[in-house]
């Protein structure tokens, strides 16, 4: 069975022979990403200021692996009727695609929209005029989530003709949580997000892919309403924020999740065996004998204060956890060294 297999399977909770598994760390991963590039030169790699194409200026943090929204082109709203929308047919965007694809091998490939239509509307705004928007200036923030859901359309449609049938899922990123809660309530996120999704999955399951999304923080009541949308799998890095017993209670078997030991407590102040405790409590709570669980690595674990060892810990509790052939062999071959990741895909140029 080949990994494309393995994951679809977990996905649609048809029996995978074994636990699909994203450790670039130790040379191990199932899946495989696939990213457009920002055609003005943009990327993850910038130094000190940079400007991307939707005019959002970047500052870089003491972050390794980050940076931060520092301008906003429409925090000034009056500037909506002349911004200059980014093109999603520019031939700079899918310069190398092709050759991305080409490397997959028998993997599950996954196209990367990147940011989603949360992330990018404040983006774009900033923080605090998105949430005044809401009530002020409704009208105006549903023209703005409909270019930039039109934009990600357009691209996935420019993706999935290069592609061929090689791509396997689509996913997006919008972390929807607080500590303790969602950014907003229920109500609002039916009202300005939810028919947005709607059409985002639709198109992305009649281009014959499933839909993926990571999102961290408080999500649970934003979950519900991102699985009637038609969410497939979810990546959630946190799961000590949401609770692990309640996301098991509500989520168990409706959603595929792809996780990880928990990246704000347990991967960076627990003890080894703590970790390997979690991840197993994970597999139990969150996945069934069917499947709905594809576990993963954080690759930049540095820049959260985690450390090789950790991870390499981590792996072999899931691996031990879900079958995988051969991993104590993995672990000998790989030993301390960090083996790399596809993750820097984004940045190749």
């Amino acid at each position: 069975m080949t990994r494309r297999e393995i994951v679809e399977r977990a996905i649609t909770f048809r029996n995978p022979p074994r636990l699909p598994l994203k450790f670039d760390v130790v040379g191990v991963n199932d899946c495989y990403d696939v990213w457009t590039h920002d055609p003005t030169g943009w990327s993850w790699a910038f130094e000190g200021r940079s400007t991307d194409e939707w005019g959002c200026v970047w500052e870089r943090t003491g972050v390794r692996n980050t940076g931060q929204v520092v301008g906003h082109p429409l925090q000034d709203l009056s500037r909506l009727k002349d911004y200059p929308w980014p093109d999603p047919d520019a031939p700079a965007r899918y310069r190398d695609f092709e050759q991305q694809l080409a490397g997959a091998e028998d993997r599950f490939v996954m196209f990367c929209f990147g940011h989603g239509i949360f992330e990018r509307l404040h983006m774009l705004q900033g923080m605090t005029e998105t949430m005044l928007r809401f009530y002020d200036n409704p009208d105006e923030t549903h023209e703005i989530i409909e270019r930039i859901l039109s934009h990600h359309l357009r691209v996935l449609e420019n993706c999935t003709k290069i592609a061929k049938g090689r791509m396997h899922a689509a996913a997006m990123a919008d972390d929807w949580g607080m500590q303790d809660r969602g950014f907003i309530s229920v109500p609002l996120f039916r009202q300005f997000f939810k028919p947005y999704y709607k059409r985002w999955f639709d198109a992305i399951k009649a281009a014959g892919l499933h839909t993926w999304m990571h999102s961290c923080g408080h999500i649970n009541d934003i979950l519900e309403e991102l699985i009637d949308c038609g969410l497939e799998v979810i990546n959630a890095q946190q799961p000590n924020v949401v609770g692990i017993d309640e996301i098991s209670r509500r989520f168990r078997g409706r959603i595929c999740f792809e996780t990880i030991v928990d990246t704000q407590s347990t991967l960076i102040h627990g003890t080894l065996d703590e970790i390997r405790d979690e991840a197993r409590r994970l597999v139990d709570a969150w996945g069934t004998p069917e499947g709905g669980f594809i576990a993963s690595d954080y690759n930049d674990a540095e820049a959260i204060g985690s450390t090789t060892e950790r991870r390499r810990v981590m792996f072999e509790a899931f691996a031990e956890k879900g079958n995988y052939p051969g991993y104590k062999e993995i672990l000998a071959r790989t030993g301390d060294a960090l083996v790399g990741h596809s993750y820097g895909r984004q940045n190749i140029e």
